[in-house]
């Protein structure tokens, strides 16, 4: 059976498929953010540019290490990496690539090849002799890969770079460089903006310079006029209404204005009167801690480090804050960095003739250094969970349910290393 029933509101029209105007409310793209805005808001804004810059400093601040590679290996690597001002340029380029939508590594390789628009020929590398960068506002791409069977199906193969430090313009292959292509944005726009990606700036427009920046502009408008001067003139209307009235009332405001700031005293006509009204800041910085806080949370950088302040709540420590953090700075590093930085070793590695095994994987180092007060209590819960495990075993032992044998098994399970000569029996003891 259909119903027919339901509640209207012939008033403000709810319910009304005319006039209710919650019909009527969508989502449309307001605000179209470019590469200059973003590009200005990194130069002047403080709080934008860390959000830009703190994460990727965060995962190439431990660095990171070659599990597979021998000793040698990893410190050679390590050695032309620092060379080659590896952090800071990989640092620039995480950089441009939130603010631009992209960005291009451009190392100098000398491979015998002259004509830059060839492909990087890798067994004849001689040497890197710099690492260039550049945004995707310099970068546009000149050529596009169609095969359908290849992986690089509608890819550029070549770009026009534009070096604007030094006036020169060139055109060179894909393999010569290393690619940031951005934000995730779906792929018709991707193709709107020749194969760039997002900036994190379109993410984060509406509560960083809508709310934040003109909520706080608006908290010092209000303390500006926390006490605020109210005359009442006599006559007013008429002195109004006058030719030059206005202007006489006004140099009369203007006078009453020096003359309080300036003597903290006043003289006006008998007739007339001066009040302050002081206006209230209660609930104010607490409407600014919530706009802290949801900027705090589309960034995914805590409180504490975007904007320096203690974790809130009685007993608050911000852990739970800190581990969503570092989630955010592991997923930038597997997803963005791991892979470019890994094509940029194995062409170390030809180079350099660094030895490195046929399979290997980068593993970044822990973001998070324990304490030495940590580092002793986790040591302590080591030692404490040893005794009672020895504890059971001794007890387990000496009711029979295991042998001597067995009990070192289980230590060596365990991770202990033990002198297994120690398991053969005396001549004469039965086996």
């Amino acid at each position: 059976m259909n119903r027919t029933d339901g509640l209207l509101n012939v008033v403000n029209g709810l319910n009304t498929l005319r006039y209710d105007p919650s019909r009527h409310t969508g989502i449309v793209r307001t605000q179209f953010i470019t590469p200059r805005m973003s590009e200005n808001l990194y130069i002047e804004n403080g709080i934008f540019r860390k959000i830009v810059t703190v994460p990727c400093d965060e995962a190439l601040r431990n660095g990171f290490f070659i599990k597979e590679a021998d000793e040698k290996a990893n410190n050679e690597l390590q050695s032309v990496l620092e060379d080659l001002e590896y952090e800071t340029k990989f640092a620039t380029a995480l950089y441009w690539d939130r603010v631009y939508g992209g960005s291009v590594l451009f190392p100098i390789f000398q491979d015998g090849t002259e004509d830059l628009t060839e492909p990087l020929n890798e067994n004849r590398i001689q040497s890197i002799d710099e690492i260039r960068i550049y945004s995707a506002k310099e970068v546009l791409p000149m050529t596009w890969n169609n095969d359908i069977n290849n992986i690089r199906y509608r890819k550029p193969e070549t770009y026009i770079i534009n070096d604007e430090t030094n006036g020169a313009c060139f055109e060179i292959h894909t393999s010569r460089l290393i690619v940031f292509d951005g934000l995730t944005v779906p792929n018709i726009i991707r193709n709107e903006r020749d194969g760039w990606g997002g900036m994190i700036l379109e993410q984060l427009f509406n509560d960083l310079v809508l709310k934040y920046d003109i909520g706080n502009k608006y908290a010092i408008d209000i303390m500006e006029r926390m006490a605020q001067g109210v005359i009442s003139i006599d006559g007013l209307e008429s002195k109004l209404s006058i030719e030059g009235g206005e202007e006489q009332v006004r140099k009369y405001l203007q006078m009453i204005d020096m003359v309080r700031n300036i003597l903290n005293t006043l003289a006006i006509d008998s007739r007339d009167s001066f009040d302050i009204k002081s206006v209230s800041l209660s609930g104010v910085s607490d409407i600014l801690d919530r706009v802290q806080t949801m900027l705090s949370a589309v960034s995914e950088i805590p409180v504490t480090i975007l904007f320096g302040r203690s974790p809130g709540g009685e007993n608050a420590t911000g852990e739970a804050d800190f581990q969503q953090y570092y989630a955010m700075v592991q997923r930038l590093q597997r997803r963005k960095l791991k892979s470019k930085l890994s094509r940029f070793i194995y062409l170390l590695s030809k180079c350099y003739n660094i030895a490195l095994p046929e399979s290997w994987n980068i593993h970044f180092k822990p973001l998070y250094i324990p304490t030495e007060k940590e580092q002793a209590e986790t040591a302590k819960l080591k030692a404490e969970k040893l005794q009672t495990t020895v504890s059971a075993l001794n007890t387990l032992v000496s009711i029979g349910a295991l042998d001597a044998i067995e009990v070192r098994n289980y230590l060596e399970e365990q991770g202990f290393k033990l002198d297994r000569t120690l398991d053969i029996l005396p001549p004469g003891d039965d086996v």
